[in-house]
């Protein structure tokens, strides 16, 4: 069998093309792997803050894991992942977001203000304030619980959600809330 290999250039240069291409393709997946991986440390402070700002639109990884801010402000990142985790604060002002995810935890406060956020999960929890200043969100989801201030300045919001539960203050800034649902609960002042 040697010997035919030895005799036949032709079906030489065919496998060695043939482990070549087997070779490329099984080195390209691990590249990119390796090379969106390398792209995120980059971005990440020795804190465990990752900044995207002004970012491209980038698929970032799913679940994801911030162990400190995760800053995605004016970034054309459309979607985050299914899951995410951020155990300090979540900066989306200016960004091109549309929702949150399913599954989201973050630790400190989330900054919507001027995204292109459309649409709030019920039962979303934020454990300290958060903001939807300049959005065009125009309804709250139920159930919504905000650990700090919420601020709904220059938003369509006519109506508090039901079963709202605000600690700190509520910042109007002339957006047209009519009324207050008996059941919500505001621990702070509402403001004008």
């Amino acid at each position: 069998m040697a010997k035919f290999f030895l005799s036949n250039p032709l079906k030489t240069k065919c496998n060695a093309l043939f482990l070549l291409l087997i070779l490329q393709t099984t080195h390209v997946a691990y590249a990119n792997q390796y090379i969106s991986e390398l792209k995120l440390l980059n971005y990440t402070d020795s804190y465990g803050n990752v900044s995207l700002r002004n970012a491209k639109n980038l698929t970032l990884p799913d679940p994801m894991l911030v162990t400190g801010n995760l800053d995605l402000e004016n970034s054309r990142i459309q979607r985050l992942p299914k899951k995410l985790t951020v155990t300090g604060s979540l900066n989306l002002a200016y960004s091109d977001v549309t929702e949150l995810p399913r599954i989201l935890n973050v630790g400190g406060h989330i900054n919507l203000a001027h995204s292109k956020i459309t649409y709030l999960t019920n039962g979303l929890q934020v454990k300290s304030d958060l903001s939807l200043m300049g959005t065009k969100l125009t309804t709250l989801p139920p159930y919504l619980y905000v650990g700090g201030n919420l601020y709904l300045a220059n938003t369509a919001i006519k109506e508090l959600s039901t079963f709202l539960v605000v600690e700190g203050n509520v910042y109007l800034g002339g957006a047209p809330v009519q009324s207050i649902p008996e059941k919500a609960t505001i621990r702070g002042n509402i403001y004008q």
